[in-house]
């Protein structure tokens, strides 16, 4: 009996320590919950209702400023203004998609300024940004006979970027040009920097188009970054270049993107091309004010050492990093989304030192739905949905960058 209660011992602890060294010694950065919202069709809730096995038709984002929640619900074609404690502020809806708020009056009847609903006829709402006065960008999409071809793009022309007052009422129209200007191509994302400039960031098949903007609307600069002339590692010929995303700087004027190569593989022997490995992602910062390239880093793996069926037999995997976005201080945030519940983020400054790794949790196989962003402060947010109901989140990440920014 001694001898098998040991050898259990023994293979218990042995066990421990396996697992043990699968884990990095990342520390674990819990989240905070906020609120959560029911998903429907009602003023206050989240439209993220579909048929089962079919997508979603319009994305969903959700931006954060001065602790005030911004959600634009591209189902239902509305935006919604909420408090941290989930108390609805304002919407601006779209009356033919959605129904007549009864928590929030129209303000002909008497609305408070601080509590207000404004309809607008939106066809298609999408990226979302805030300015300083909380003035909101919305991307909308055009009619048919409002679009343009453009020939030398080879694209459609159809995205404007509606601006809101703090009120929340139509002032007017970004387009190519600035104010009322020639519509976009499809919008990727929107930004605001730190001053107020309002940056653009548009994909066609061949390129990314940058558009960045004063604070009044006025155009600056505008880049285009076409995929056929991407940097690549020593000019080698056997790497392939593939731009994942363009976040654009928060503080300065310039431009991150990140790229990741895959390197066509041979056969010792025979010297055929045999497949395709992946190697490191780089992040190259584009200073605009100058039209180059002025440095880069390398995005560090994430490989975790992870159980199969037999506890004595481990596999290393890597995981993808996300560039999600750009905090203050040249700091930039990236997001691994690993097995089961976990994720792994990882801050880098400009330089490419890490400033921060933790451990967040993320319930992947469990979420339906999941936007991310990082506040002008340095948060990053998070909105995950389930079929019944979307919880908004945020990690305090700004406590981890204070002494950086």
């Amino acid at each position: 009996m001694k001898s098998g209660a040991t050898i259990a011992c023994f293979l218990g602890i042995l066990l421990m320590l396996l697992a043990g060294c699968g884990a990095r010694s990342i520390p674990q950065f819990e989240r905070e919950h906020l609120f959560d919202l029911e998903i429907g069709k009602m003023e206050n809730q989240l439209d993220l209702l579909l048929a089962q096995g079919l997508p979603y038709d319009a994305a969903t984002r959700v931006r954060m400023r001065d602790g005030i929640f911004y959600i634009a619900n591209g189902n239902a074609n509305k935006i919604m203004e909420f408090t941290s404690y989930g108390d609805l502020l304002g919407i601006v809806f779209d009356p033919d998609e959605n129904p007549r708020p009864v928590s929030l009056q129209s303000p002909r009847e008497g609305l408070a300024a601080s509590r207000r609903a404004h309809s607008y006829p939106f066809l298609q709402t999408g990226a979302i940004a805030i300015t300083n006065d909380k003035t909101m960008l919305v991307e909308d999409r055009l009619p048919p006979e409002r679009s343009i071809f453009d020939d030398q793009l080879d694209v459609i022309l159809n995205r404007i970027v509606l601006r809101f007052s703090p009120s929340g009422r139509v002032v007017d129209y970004i387009g190519q040009e600035g104010i009322g200007g020639t519509p976009f191509p499809f919008i990727h994302d929107i930004h605001v920097n730190r001053n107020d400039e309002i940056i653009v960031l548009s994909r066609t098949m061949t390129s990314w188009l940058v558009y960045w903007f004063s604070a009044d609307g006025d155009a600056r600069f505008t880049v285009e970054i076409a995929l056929d002339r991407l940097p690549i590692p020593g000019d080698e010929t056997d790497v392939v270049a593939m731009l994942e995303t363009v976040v654009p700087g928060f503080d300065h004027t310039e431009l991150y993107l990140k790229l990741n190569y895959y390197r066509r593989s041979h056969d010792e022997t025979t010297g055929a091309r045999s497949g395709i490995t992946m190697d490191p992602s780089r992040v190259y910062r584009l200073d605009l004010t100058t039209g180059r390239y002025e440095d880069f880093f390398e995005v560090p793996a994430n490989r975790r050492r992870v159980s199969t069926f037999n506890p004595f037999d481990r596999e290393e995997i890597e995981f993808h990093y996300e560039l999600i976005g750009v905090g203050p201080g040249r700091n930039l945030f990236f997001l691994s989304r690993e097995m089961g519940n976990s994720a792994q983020l990882l801050i880098q400054n400009a330089s490419g030192r890490v400033v921060r790794r933790r451990t967040l949790t993320i319930e992947d196989d469990e979420i339906e739905y999941s936007a991310f962003s990082v506040s002008p402060e340095g948060i990053l947010v998070g909105l995950l949905a389930w079929h019944d109901v979307a919880r908004v989140v945020w990690w305090r990440t700004d406590r981890l960058i204070g002494s950086t920014s």
